[in-house]
C-alpha cells in the first residue's frame, strides 16, 4: 500500500513526471556549459588538427539522433541553434557524421534473476514493399535484434544483433549471463542444447515444447522433466503454474522500444547499422530506468 492506495495501481502523477524527466535526463545539456574546459583538456595531447567540439557535445548529438531518429543535416541545424543560444561553434554534418561513427556503444550487461528471451526486426529502409515490387528493387532486408529482457524492470539485460536469416536459438547463449533463476521463451527455443545450458546453470527453463515432443530425456534431463510435467498437467495448466505469461514482458519491451525510439535504421553499412540499433537499445534502457509508475 502507498498512501492508502494499492501499490500495483498506476500513480499517474508519478508516472507523468517520470516521463517528462527521463527525456530531460537523457538529453542533459549541462555538458555544454563547460565545453571550453573540456575542449582544452581533449586537445591537450592530441596530434593533428585540433577539435573544435569536445566528445561530450558529440555524445549529445548522438543521443538526439538515436532518440528522435534525426538526420545528420538536422544535427547541424541543432548546432546552429546552440551557437545562437550558447555561442558554441558549429560544425558541418559531415564532421558530425565522422565523429558519431567513432563512438563505440558499450555492451549491455545487466544481470537479472528472471528474463524473457525473444527477437525482433529493425527496418533498414523506409521504402514500402509495393514500391520494391513495382520497380523490381532488391529488398534490403532488416536487422534482427535478440534480447533477454528483465521481467520485473522491463529492460534489456543482454542483446545480440544478427542478419535477418539468423535463427533465434543460435544467439541464445549470448543472452544468458549464468545468474538467471528463471528463463522464459517461446517454442522456437525448444532445444536440448538450450535446456542443458540452463540446467547446468541451475536455472528454471520455462519453455513450452513442440507438439510432437517425447517424454524421454534423450541426453537432456531438464527437457525430459519439462515434457513429463506438460504431459501430466496439460500445456495450459503448466503455463499457469509457471507464470508463463511473464514471457510477454519482452514483447512489451519491443513495443515500447519501437514506439518511443523508432524502428527505422538510416545507416547503410553493417557496422553503422549495428551502432544505431545498439544506441537505440542503450538509450531506451536509460529511459526505462528513469520511469516510475507504482511508487
Amino acid at each position: 500500500m502507498v498512501h492508502g492506495k494499492n501499490s500495483n495501481k498506476r500513480i499517474w502523477s508519478l508516472y507523468n513526471e517520470s516521463l517528462v524527466r527521463r527525456m530531460k535526463d537523457i538529453l542533459d545539456l549541462k555538458d555544454m556549459e563547460n565545453y571550453s574546459h573540456d575542449l582544452k583538456k581533449q586537445n591537450r595531447r592530441k596530434n593533428g588538427r585540433p577539435l573544435i567540439l569536445p566528445d561530450k557535445i558529440i555524445g549529445i548529438l548522438a543521443r538526439i539522433r538515436a532518440v528522435f531518429n534525426a538526420s545528420f543535416r538536422s544535427l547541424e541545424s541543432y548546432m546552429r541553434i546552440f551557437r545562437e543560444i550558447l555561442g558554441i561553434p558549429r560544425i558541418s554534418y559531415s564532421s558530425i557524421f565522422r565523429r558519431i561513427r567513432k563512438i563505440r556503444v558499450p555492451e549491455i550487461m545487466n544481470a537479472s534473476s528472471s528474463v524473457a528471451v525473444d527477437s525482433t526486426g529493425f527496418k533498414t529502409t523506409i521504402r514500402g514493399d509495393w514500391l520494391s515490387n513495382k520497380w523490381s528493387k532488391k529488398r534490403k532486408g532488416w536487422i534482427k535484434l535478440h534480447v533477454s529482457a528483465d521481467t520485473e524492470k522491463i529492460m534489456a539485460s543482454r542483446m545480440s544483433l544478427t542478419a535477418e536469416h539468423s535463427h533465434d536459438p543460435t544467439q541464445f547463449y549470448r543472452l544468458i549471463t549464468g545468474h538467471e533463476v528463471k528463463v522464459f521463451a517461446d517454442k522456437a527455443y525448444d532445444s536440448r542444447k538450450i535446456f542443458n545450458l540452463l540446467g547446468n546453470n541451475g536455472a528454471e527453463a520455462i519453455i513450452p515444447l513442440r507438439k510432437n515432443f517425447s517424454t524421454l530425456s534423450r541426453t537432456s534431463p531438464l527437457r525430459g522433466k519439462t515434457a513429463r510435467e506438460i504431459r501430466k498437467l496439460g500445456e495450459e495448466e503448466w503455463k499457469c503454474v509457471h507464470e508463463y505469461g511473464k514471457r510477454w514482458t519482452v514483447e512489451i519491451y519491443f513495443s515500447g522500444l519501437k514506439r518511443v525510439i523508432g524502428e527505422i535504421i538510416r545507416a547503410r553499412r553493417t557496422d553503422y547499422m549495428i551502432q544505431e540499433v545498439g544506441s537505440k537499445v542503450l538509450y531506451y534502457n536509460m529511459m526505462r530506468e528513469n520511469t516510475r509508475t507504482y511508487g
